[in-house]
């Protein structure tokens, strides 16, 4: 039971006990900022233009090609013919307009109880990397070099059981070695790995895995959980690497006929008619009911009181029954491993990412922006350095 002088209750931040409210709930002035991961997708990209020739919102690279080898003698009285030089590779990085932008208003700024500019200018500053390591991601996942785990040849049929081996990374090791692709450290390529990725590697058994060397001869990186160098790789754990539900059908969620609200991008359930669903459905798991498309993905579950929220992909194609059978199938995260030399990922930068603080332009001078701006792309360079492995995770849904 509360103390009836002392409690401030928990119905409002604000709450306060006794006639002249002399007990107040108090606050840490100093907030943390949010879990973040190291921006570090931008540092593969190695290859820049060193001599543009002018301005230009897209940038043309250009590779030689090599001669023909030619293993025939010569004649000594003959004049060998002349070969034509072969026209140049080019690859094209378009360039882009990037930012964001927030207003500090002069209110915020007399009422928070935190010292809030500096804050709004480190978030600011972390935005403009995330986003910048998320548009490189993307480039650096195109490449048209894959391996997928369980050797399926498509990226929907990537099951939660085709996670990452050993024999996987030797493969790709040895298809950049045979491209002649050059290494980026020593005589190893660059390999970025989810940490999901890397607990199948390390937990990898039998001969030719990963942790039976480790056992035998050194257990230190076992008990530090580290990759380091293997295989000819040298490893780079980030939650940054691309990983997204686009794999194959799991087995449908048990569930019975729930209480249903209808609307025509989603759905109301009850969280107690249906806890299955509540609790283990997913953003981009697929759900189906009478009444509502085929093609119908989950976007976003938010819960409000006893109900849980679905907005869905697609609209309902009729009314959703009131006790509808809903069906929520999980579907395969798959998660992208990274390998690649050097020169597998390019860039053209018009006018570096920079923090901007934008003009007062209000008549009472309450409204400042600030932000961040830049104006660059990326492109796969060379092709040939650069390999994606697709895989599921075993602990994915855990």
């Amino acid at each position: 039971m509360s103390n009836a002088y002392t409690s401030t209750g928990a119905a409002s931040l604000g709450g306060t006990v006794g006639a002249a409210g002399l007990v107040q709930k108090a606050y840490d002035r100093l907030l943390e900022f949010a879990l973040r991961s190291e921006p570090l997708i931008r540092s593969v990209a190695d290859k820049r233009p060193a001599r543009q020739a002018i301005p230009g919102s897209t940038v043309v690279l250009q590779l030689y090609q090599d001669l023909a080898q030619k293993t025939g003698t010569l004649t000594e009285t003959v004049d060998p013919d002349a070969v034509a030089i072969s026209t140049p590779t080019s690859v094209t990085i378009t360039l882009n307009e990037y930012g964001n932008a927030v207003l500090v208003t002069r209110a915020l700024e007399l009422f928070s109880l935190a010292d809030v500019d500096p804050a709004i200018a480190n978030i600011i500053a972390f935005n403009m990397a995330d986003s910048i390591d998320a548009v490189a991601m993307t480039t650096l996942a195109s490449g048209s070099q894959v391996i997928r785990g369980g050797n399926v040849s498509t990226t929907g049929a990537v099951s939660a059981g085709g996670t990452i081996t050993s024999a996987q990374l030797r493969k790709a090791v040895a298809k950049l070695r045979s491209n002649k692709a050059t290494y980026r450290k020593g005589s190893m390529y660059w390999c970025g790995m989810h940490p999901e990725v890397s607990h199948d590697l390390r937990a990898e058994t039998g001969a030719g895995g990963w942790r039976t060397p480790h056992e035998y001869q050194s257990n230190e990186e076992i008990w530090a959980g580290e990759i380091g160098n293997y295989e000819g790789l040298f490893f780079v754990e980030s939650p940054r690497l691309f990983n997204d539900k686009v794999g194959a059908d799991q087995t449908a969620l048990a569930t019975t006929a729930v209480t249903v609200a209808g609307t025509s991008g989603g759905f109301t359930i009850g969280v107690a008619s249906s806890a299955v669903i509540a609790t283990r459905a997913e953003v981009g798991d697929k759900i189906a009911a009478t009444g509502m498309a085929s093609t119908a993905k989950i976007t976003s579950i938010a819960t409000s009181g006893n109900n849980v929220i679905f907005t869905v992909s697609a609209a309902n194609t009729g009314a959703v029954a009131e006790a509808a059978t809903v069906t929520v199938t999980p579907v395969t995260r798959v998660f992208d491993t990274i390998i690649c030399g050097q020169q597998a990922l390019a860039e053209a930068v018009a006018e570096e990412p920079h923090t901007v603080i934008g003009p007062v332009v209000d008549k009472l001078m309450r409204h400042r922006p600030m932000g961040w701006y830049g104006v660059l792309g990326f492109a796969v360079y060379r092709d040939a350095a650069l390999y994606r492995l697709e895989n599921g995770s075993s602990i994915a849904a855990l």
